[in-house]
């Protein structure tokens, strides 16, 4: 006589298991689009200046602390989404997906290094005269392998935020307005002063619809699709 399998209650499990990390993936990514946005106004503006930082660090020590740290728990929720989010990605901007994941993990480490030296710069400008903190800071800026190493990491963090775009565009998975975003918002912070609030939250806000539409596309998937992305179109 044949007697049937016991089954076990794993379905259930597996269900939950996989909501979960769809809405964790789609928070933490709008999430770190946001944090990056309330980081930029936090701190204090500067146009770029040699100058800049240690007038932020010394008039708004708090201000510039608070970004910094801001703007590394941003980072470590970037990785997080857009290591979720590339997965999605099947067939069509499959590669384009897979580069935004690895440049967002290193444009993730950009940022935090550069809160690192936001965080420098408040014990700097506390504890030694404003000529040698100046001399300081433009050694550290002006340093080759600070430059060689940071700047292209930094670099690799807008790159990856365009790149994600395109791939969810190329995947037929959000219209092509929210490439359109991405690409604005790296235009300022190419060519916008970095002292003017108005284009500064116009960045935020371009690249924080862009990344918020690729989440909302990613809240919006059933738990099959996102087991099995290869299935949307």
């Amino acid at each position: 006589m044949l007697h049937p399998q016991p089954t076990t209650p794993t379905q259930p499990t597996e269900q939950t298991h996989t909501s979960t990390q769809r809405r964790v993936t789609a928070y933490a990514l709008v999430g770190s689009a946001v944090l990056v946005g309330v980081s930029g106004l936090v701190s204090p503006a500067h146009n770029g200046d040699s100058d800049g930082p240690l007038t932020a660090a010394t008039t708004a020590p708090a201000r510039v602390t608070a970004g910094a740290v801001i703007l590394i728990v941003s980072s470590a929720l970037f990785v997080v989404g857009v290591l979720g989010a590339a997965r999605v990605v099947r067939g069509r901007g499959r590669r384009l997906a897979v580069v935004a994941a690895a440049l967002g993990v290193l444009g993730a480490l950009g940022h935090v290094a550069a809160a690192t030296f936001a965080l420098v710069t408040v014990p700097v400008a506390a504890a030694t005269p404003a000529d040698t903190a100046t001399a300081v800071l433009d050694a550290v800026n002006q340093d080759p392998a600070v430059g060689l190493v940071v700047m292209p990491l930094i670099l690799a963090f807008a790159l990856a935020t365009l790149l994600l775009p395109l791939a969810y565009y190329r995947r037929r998975l959000v219209p092509l307005w929210v490439v359109g975003l991405a690409g604005a918002a790296i235009v300022l912070e190419l060519v916008a002063p970095g002292d003017m609030v108005i284009t500064t939250a116009a960045k935020y806000a371009f690249g924080i619809a862009a990344i918020g539409a690729i989440a909302w596309r990613m809240r919006g998937m059933s738990d099959d699709e996102w087991r099995h992305p290869e299935t949307l179109g």
